[in-house]
């Protein structure tokens, strides 16, 4: 049987920054074709074979999702192929039939994660960006990986970091995953340092664990922490641990070139703007309980 495996964690060393191509005037935000707004067809032929498999299916032959959707057999085909290799669907020779892999969990991940925070992270999220120059983005744990759940572009700075949403990276490895692990019950913490420490060779791991110390010094004092060099050459990240009552821990993060994220800057403004998000959101979830 042929698995396409789950697409890997991203090593936090192979982050970079990258150029984006400046939206041109009124460009309207979301995908969208020259029909403004419809659904650019490959995606929506490609999302409707995956709703194939919802309820009872298990495997499914490509004469079966053709029966659900009412697609051509040979579109079936094709996107049948194209969602193996992506790593989306798994094919078995014996059964000639195709079932979901592992990689739409990701997808559905951050779909049953609060989406309703995210709803109201966003706008604020964005700001931050603009004000900044920086990339934002919120973030959580899947397994030992954290995975983004929103991501922001500043709309006045090219230059941003090229991670997008549904993006993996281990946590032991990511400033990202030190300031969740700082938020988390100690028995949580304790079982993932457990688990996370058989992926590396002693030396390597002692490493590691000075860094999540330092983190934890950093967001005891400061409630965020800083890192320089951890997520590729001349990034900086600025992360720190959302925790809102009944809800997914998350960390919101800020991520830029080493200059643009000074430690004067960061202090005086990125830092105390993260806070103050932080605040909103958790002034709203308070409000949003009590009503």
């Amino acid at each position: 049987m042929n698995v396409a495996p789950r697409k890997p964690a991203r090593r936090a060393k192979d982050v970079r920054i990258v150029l984006r191509a400046p939206n041109p005037p009124d460009y309207p935000n979301g995908a969208h074709n020259e029909s403004r707004g419809l659904p650019i067809k490959p995606v929506e032929r490609g999302f409707t074979v995956l709703d194939a498999f919802l309820g009872d299916a298990d495997w499914l032959a490509n004469q079966d999702i053709a029966t659900r959707t009412n697609l051509p057999k040979a579109t079936v085909s094709r996107m049948s192929q194209a969602l193996t290799q992506l790593g989306y669907l798994t094919y078995c020779e014996r059964r000639r039939k195709y079932r979901l892999a592992v990689s739409v969990l990701s997808l559905g991940y951050a779909a049953n994660v609060d989406t309703d925070v995210i709803q109201q992270a966003r706008p604020l999220m964005q700001k931050l960006a603009d004000d900044n120059g920086v990339f934002v983005a919120l973030a959580g744990r899947d397994g030992l990986d954290m995975i983004l759940f929103e991501n922001r572009h500043s709309a006045s700075n090219p230059a941003t970091v090229g991670l997008g949403v549904g993006e993996h990276m281990p946590m032991a490895a990511s400033p990202v995953g030190w300031a969740l692990l700082a938020c988390l019950h100690q028995n949580e913490r304790s079982y993932l340092l457990d688990h996370m420490r058989g992926y590396y060779k002693r030396d390597d791991w002692m490493v590691v664990r000075q860094k999540i110390t330092d983190a934890e010094l950093q967001i005891a004092e400061k409630a965020y922490c800083i890192s320089t060099g951890d997520w590729g050459p001349n990034i900086t990240v600025v992360a720190a641990p959302l925790t809102l009552n009944q809800r997914t821990p998350m960390v919101l993060l800020c991520a830029g070139q080493e200059k643009t994220l000074s430690r004067a800057r960061i202090e005086q403004k990125v830092g105390p703007q993260m806070l103050k998000l932080m605040q909103h959101l958790r002034r709203t979830e308070a409000s949003r309980a009590q009503g």
